[in-house]
């Protein structure tokens, strides 16, 4: 089953407003660069803190550490790029 990430949902969102609008393709295009740089953005921020949550881990167990990165990467992962 393949699930949608944040950033395929915004790209179809984009999409479907660039084939309604066709004249308003500039303003539309800035509009989806704007959009894309926030959420990209969003998404380093969120990586960042996850696993400096995780780090602190690091100092009582590396396998614990290591089993915390992996999971909220792979959580993060799947929120942004979707489930194949």
């Amino acid at each position: 089953m393949t699930t949608q990430g944040k950033l395929e949902q915004l790209i179809k969102q984009k999409r479907a407003f660039l084939k309604a609008s066709v004249k308003d393709y500039s303003a539309g295009g800035n509009d989806m660069l704007d959009d894309i740089e926030t959420l990209l953005e969003e998404a380093k921020t969120e990586i960042t803190h996850n696993l400096e949550l995780a780090s602190c881990l690091k100092e009582d167990s590396e396998e614990a550490w290591r089993k915390e990165s992996v999971l909220l990467f792979t959580n993060w992962l799947e929120k942004w790029f979707g489930k194949t």
